[in-house]
């Protein structure tokens, strides 16, 4: 935990409390925010449901952020392991407390749970840290992207890349949560895959057998 403290500690020295990368802030802020409660990849998968061509990933996604994102990790893991985030635990030589401070601190955040426009929020500390969902989330989705759209699955991995080191610029996560989100969230989004394509094969042939008829 030390060595994971202490590049937290590192990259906010350098990040959040340089002033002159506020830009970079407010950048990672509106990335991170994006995926808060899974926000735009419930928005993709939602859009893709409504469009014949993108429908079937549009269900897998769904079905990858209720069963997993959601329940398996947020509800399930994020509790059995109980990780006290980085921002509130005892650290002899404050670096936890440096981080805490430089957030609430800094001008374009606000308080605890709140943040700016709602672009960002710091981590109430009764919120656990292992896995980090966003990382988990965002890399689910994107695996199940590149399984049907393979050209879009760039952008989206890209885009789920920064998502996760955005949890790190905060030092709102271990660099342990979000590497296990990464790797986590790859592998069930293969499960997921494996799960729903036999159900989805079944239900679309008994569509097109009922269109024939």
């Amino acid at each position: 935990m030390n060595w994971e403290l202490e590049f937290l500690y590192n990259l906010t020295k350098n990040g959040v409390g340089n002033d002159s990368l506020s830009w970079l802030s407010w950048f990672f802020a509106i990335i991170t925010h994006l995926v808060e409660g899974g926000l735009i990849w419930i928005v993709i998968a939602i859009i893709f449901v409504c469009f014949k061509k993108t429908r079937r990933c549009g269900v897998t996604l769904g079905v990858g952020l209720v069963v997993f994102a959601l329940l398996f990790n947020n509800v399930l893991i994020k509790y059995i392991v109980a990780r006290i985030r980085p921002l509130y635990i005892t650290d002899i030589e404050l670096r936890s407390n440096y981080i805490l401070n430089v957030l609430e601190t800094t001008p374009y955040f606000f308080n605890i749970g709140q943040g700016p426009l709602g672009l960002f929020e710091i981590p109430k500390e009764t919120s656990y840290s292992f896995m980090s969902g966003h990382s988990f989330t965002s890399f689910l989705c994107s695996t199940i992207i590149l399984f049907y759209f393979k050209r879009t699955a760039i952008i989206a991995f890209i885009f789920a890349l920064l998502v996760a080191f955005s949890r790190l610029y905060f030092g709102v996560h271990f660099p342990t949560d979000v590497i296990c989100g990464i790797i986590f969230g790859i592998i069930l989004g293969v499960i997921t895959l494996i799960l729903t394509n036999p159900v989805l094969d079944v239900i679309y042939l008994k569509i097109s057998k009922k269109k024939t008829n």
